[in-house]
C-alpha cells in the first residue's frame, strides 16, 4: 500500500526524530498502517514500504518470549478493554540480528459513532536505559545478598575469634598454641569467604574481559594439582589425571579458577583416605572435564539449588571447612562465559560428579 499523498507533509514534519511514530486502520482485518515514519527503517531494520503491504510483518521481529503478551494486549485495546491510551515494553529481534528494546506507546482515536476507528502511537528505542535497569537490579540483588552474608556467615567467625582471644590471657602454652591455630583458621575461613564474595561481585558486574589462548589441557590440570598438593596430602586423598593431550581455546586465569574451585569441593568433601579424579573427554562438539569424588555427596532436594548464590544446599566438609555457597555459582558463571554448560550428578554417601562441556 503506497503512502498516503496527504501524509508527506507528516514525512517533512517528523523527517529528525529518531521516534517512530505510526497511524494504523482499526476497522481492517489486518490494522493496515495509513502511516509510518522512515525511523521505522532505522529501528526495525526493515523498510516501511515493507510494512505498508504487509501490516502484520513487524510482528515478525517481536522476541518469541514477548509477542504472545504483546499480541493480547493489542487485542484488548483494539477491542476497547484496555484504556484508550496504553504503554507497551518489548524486545524485537532486527533483521542483523541485533537485540533492541522497545517503549510504544499507542491511543485510540475514536469516530462519532464512539467506535475506534484508528490507533496512533509512537514507539522508542531504549535499550540502553533497559540494560541500565537491568544491570542496577543485578547490582541490588547482589548487594542485598553481600549484606545479608556478612550479617550472618562473618558474624560466627568473628564472635569465635574474639571468644578465643579472651581465653589466652594467663593460659599454659599448650593452649595458646591451641588458640592460635584456632584464631588462624578462623581467619583463613573467613579470607576464603572474602576471596569469594569478590569473585561473585567481579563475576556479575559488566564487561568481564576473556583473554584466550590456545592450551593444553592436561597439562594445566596437572599444574593446577601441584597447587593444591598440600591440601590433598591433609586427607591422604589419591589424585587420578588424565593421561591425555587435548588441546582447546580456553582463558587460562578463568579456566584454574573453574578448576580450582571444583577440586577445592571435591576435597572438601572427600573423607579422609578417599579417591578424587579428573578426565577429559574429546567429543564431537565438545571438550567435557569431569571432575569426580566419592566423598559425602549431595541430597536429591539440594541437587537444584547447588549453583544458586547463597545456596542453602551448602554444607560443612568432612573435617569441618568452612563453606561459603558462593563457589559453584562463580564457577557458572565463569564456565558460561567460555559459552560452556555446567552439570552436577551426586548421591549421598557415594560421591559427586561434576561435568564442563566446552565448545570447540
Amino acid at each position: 500500500m503506497p503512502l498516503h499523498p496527504e501524509n508527506k507533509l507528516l514525512d517533512v514534519l517528523l523527517s529528525n526524530t529518531s521516534q517512530v511514530f505510526f497511524i494504523q486502520d482499526a476497522f481492517k482485518d489486518n490494522l493496515d498502517f495509513i502511516y509510518v515514519n522512515k525511523a521505522y527503517e532505522t529501528l526495525f531494520g526493515n523498510s516501511r514500504q515493507s510494512l505498508l503491504d504487509n501490516p502484520r510483518s513487524y510482528l515478525e521481529s517481536i522476541h518469541p518470549d514477548d509477542i504472545e503478551e504483546v499480541v493480547s494486549l493489542y487485542k484488548e485495546f483494539i477491542q476497547g478493554n484496555l484504556a484508550y491510551e496504553k504503554d507497551f515494553v518489548f524486545r524485537i529481534i532486527r533483521s542483523d540480528g541485533d537485540v533492541r528494546w522497545i517503549y510504544t506507546k499507542a491511543w485510540a482515536i475514536f469516530n462519532s459513532d464512539g467506535e475506534v476507528y484508528r490507533l496512533a502511537g509512537v514507539a522508542e528505542d531504549i535499550t540502553r536505559r533497559k540494560e541500565s535497569e537491568i544491570s542496577i537490579n543485578r547490582l541490588n540483588e547482589v548487594q542485598s545478598g553481600v549484606i545479608k552474608m556478612l550479617a550472618h556467615d562473618l558474624r560466627t567467625p568473628i564472635a569465635g575469634i574474639k571468644l578465643t582471644a579472651s581465653l589466652l590471657a594467663g593460659s599454659s602454652k599448650e593452649n595458646v598454641k591451641k588458640c592460635s591455630d584456632h584464631i588462624i583458621d578462623s581467619c583463613n575461613n573467613t579470607l576464603l569467604m572474602m576471596d569469594d564474595l569478590l569473585s561473585h561481585i567481579r563475576m556479575t558486574g559488566e564487561g568481564v574481559y576473556m583473554n584466550t589462548s590456545r592450551l593444553i589441557i592436561e597439562e594445566e590440570l596437572s599444574r593446577i594439582c601441584k597447587e593444591l598438593n598440600i591440601q590433598f596430602k591433609k586427607k591422604n586423598l589419591s589424585l587420578k589425571l588424565p593421561s591425555t593431550s587435548t588441546v582447546l581455546e580456553l582463558d587460562s586465569v578463568k579456566f584454574s579458577q573453574i578448576v580450582i574451585n571444583l577440586l577445592t569441593n571435591a576435597i572438601k568433601f572427600s573423607h579422609i583416605g578417599g579417591v578424587v579424579s579428573l578426565r577429559i573427554e574429546n567429543k564431537l562438539s565438545t571438550v567435557d572435564l569431569v571432575v569426580k569424588d566419592e566423598g559425602i555427596g549431595i541430597s536429591k532436594e539440594s541437587l537444584p539449588e547447588v549453583f544458586d548464590i547463597f545456596t542453602r544446599a551448602r554444607k560443612i566438609g568432612t573435617n569441618g571447612e568452612a563453606s561459603t555457597g558462593i563457589g559453584l555459582s562463580i564457577t557458572k558463571r565463569l564456565v558460561e562465559l567460555h559459552n560452556g554448560k555446567i552439570s552436577i550428578k551426586s548421591k549421598q554417601n557415594i560421591g559427586t560428579d561434576i561435568r564442563v562441556s566446552f565448545p570447540k
